[in-house]
């Protein structure tokens, strides 16, 4: 019998399963992802602060926004900004006017409401390539893994970025099953959003893969009027903030931090491989399913979410400029592939004898990771490991609860039993993340990483002297002191009839010029930030 193509058969609107009951089942497990999701990208979300270098530029430039009245024109720390549109900084302020104010839970909330709707939009696309399972597993592998988890909780564009470009493709693949030219011209209009959250990519990598979907399904020559005139209607939507941000927006922002950035790179510059160790150690722990997920797809012809993620790395790829978070777009499809792959041939992998003994190994290797890290804070440096042996017992529980976890997905392969030895292996990934934003994160920051260990100790400093950085800049001192900051690259460059001013500086690197600091300066304070050290000075005078 000849095998119809997935994009041949007719479906519903949600789902391709049509019986009551399988409706039912796929509402809860909806409910039940959504739920999860929520928890893993909201839970403690505003606790800690917002973290250098990137996290703190979203929230100036909301901030300055509001007090500038211009909601037009970026600015960052009082300067204009042209590398990036506003898109974000606006949902920032979106979230403000709803909290009351520019903080961390409002600077990460789009960012986390962004990654929701990509992991219910990938259940409602895995229902359409296979079923309400696929689409359960495919939204858990896109909530669990690192890269993903821990993008949803900052303050960074690429969440929303990637959202709009899977809306984008989402909505142009429900307009070809239901055969309607108009929506899929209308489905680009997500792209627009996304030119205004990060750049032209929005628009091209969802173009692209349509493009070239539509060839594999032979419908380009009934599509490609709808096609062009997305494009067309996209372009025409984000161009009216171009227009009225003025020519410097973009001649920086489109010629230099896009086109030049990308065919003749000025920063970030890496090796041809560097995407290849990135996605491996970023989409842990899946990505050890990845490989045979590809072929599997490969072989089941999943053609649309394939498409998606070869395009995008083969396009990320042949930029010089690389970044792991650039790949964030392509992850709804890498867990639509290893969902569809989850689904297919998991209970194969714990039946069959060789697959089944090395399921045991990863289990045990993942029982070992609590232990592992008990005994690394009695055997590491104390120095290093402080902040965990003084920090809460809690600690203790949150490793029994995973080594227990771990070792119920391994008992469960013994048993050869295939659902609760997945649900096993998913609870250790879910709580996982839980204990991430739970006990983890808050716990780093408070003790080391945030920018307040440093603002906090300026005191009435902070509202009385005008500040200046050293040897280093600092987006999240800007935030959290409320007022333009001066990094200095030259200690000459402070007026001499200056003398309200408090200057900050890293302690090593400036150890050579502590003599010539001192015929003009006073050290008043030392804090400790990370591993580093930071004194305050002030004029001796002042």
């Amino acid at each position: 019998m000849k095998k119809v193509p997935y994009w041949h058969i007719k479906l519903p609107v949600f789902c391709h399963v049509c019986t009551r009951t399988k409706r039912k089942k796929m509402k809860i497990r909806l409910t039940t992802l959504i739920i999860l999701a929520g928890i893993l990208f909201f839970f403690n979300l505003g606790v800690t602060s917002l973290w250098d270098p990137d996290e703190p530029r979203q929230a100036i430039m909301a901030r300055e926004m509001m007090d500038r009245g211009d909601y037009i024109r970026p600015h960052l720390n009082g300067i204009p900004y042209l590398e990036k549109p506003p898109f974000y900084p606006w949902m920032i302020m979106i979230a403000a006017k709803i909290s009351g104010t520019v903080d961390e839970f409002a600077s990460r909330a789009p960012s986390a409401l962004a990654a929701l709707l990509l992991v219910i939009m990938t259940f409602l696309l895995g229902c359409r390539l296979g079923d309400e399972r696929a689409g359960f597993f495919a939204g858990l592998v896109l909530a669990t893994n690192y890269q993903f988890l821990s993008n949803a909780r900052e303050s960074v564009m690429d969440m929303t970025f990637a959202f709009f470009i899977g809306l984008a493709i989402y909505l142009a693949f429900l307009s070809l099953e239901k055969g309607r030219r108009l929506h899929f011209a209308l489905s680009f209009i997500p792209g627009a959003f996304a030119i205004l959250t990060k750049g032209p990519a929005g628009l091209v990598i969802p173009v692209g893969v349509m493009f070239v979907y539509l060839i594999v399904r032979r419908s380009l020559s009934r599509y490609i009027i709808p096609l062009m005139l997305g494009c067309l209607l996209a372009a025409a939507i984000s161009s009216v903030w171009f227009l009225l941000a003025g020519e410097s927006y973009i001649r920086e922002f489109i010629l230099k931090q896009n086109i030049t950035r990308y065919t003749n790179a000025f920063d970030h510059i890496e090796s041809p491989w560097y995407y290849f160790h990135k996605l491996f150690f970023n989409f842990m722990p899946w990505s050890l399913f990845l490989p045979f997920a590809l072929f599997g797809a490969w072989k089941r012809r999943y053609i649309l979410p394939l498409l998606w993620f070869v395009l995008i790395f083969l396009f990320f790829e042949l930029s010089q400029s690389k970044r792991a978070i650039y790949l964030l777009p392509a992850y709804p499809a890498l867990a639509l592939l290893t969902g569809l792959y989850i689904r297919d041939a998991w209970d194969g992998l714990v039946e069959r004898g060789l697959t089944n003994r090395v399921l045991k190994i990863f289990a045990v290797l993942l029982a070992l990771i609590p232990v592992a890290a008990i005994v690394a804070m009695y055997v590491l440096p104390k120095e290093d490991m402080a902040v965990f042996r003084e920090g809460p017992a809690l600690l203790y529980v949150y490793l029994a609860v995973l080594f227990l976890a771990a070792c119920g997905f391994l008992v469960m392969l013994f048993k050869r039993n295939r659902h609760f030895a997945l649900a096993f292996f998913l609870f250790f990934l879910v709580f996982t993340g839980f204990f991430y934003s739970a006990y983890y994160m808050p716990l780093v920051d408070r003790t080391s990483k945030s920018l307040t260990l440093i603002t906090d100790a300026l005191g009435d400093e902070m509202r009385t002297k005008r500040i200046y950085t050293y040897g280093f800049n600092s987006a999240g001192i800007i935030f959290y002191v409320g007022k333009p900051v001066k990094a200095l690259s030259d200690i000459k460059e402070i007026k001499e009839d200056e003398s309200d001013i408090l200057l900050i500086v890293e302690e090593k690197p400036t150890m050579h010029l502590r003599e010539t600091l001192e015929k003009s300066f006073v050290p008043v304070k030392r804090v400790k930030y990370e591993k580093e050290h930071y004194i305050f000075y002030v004029r001796k005078n002042g």
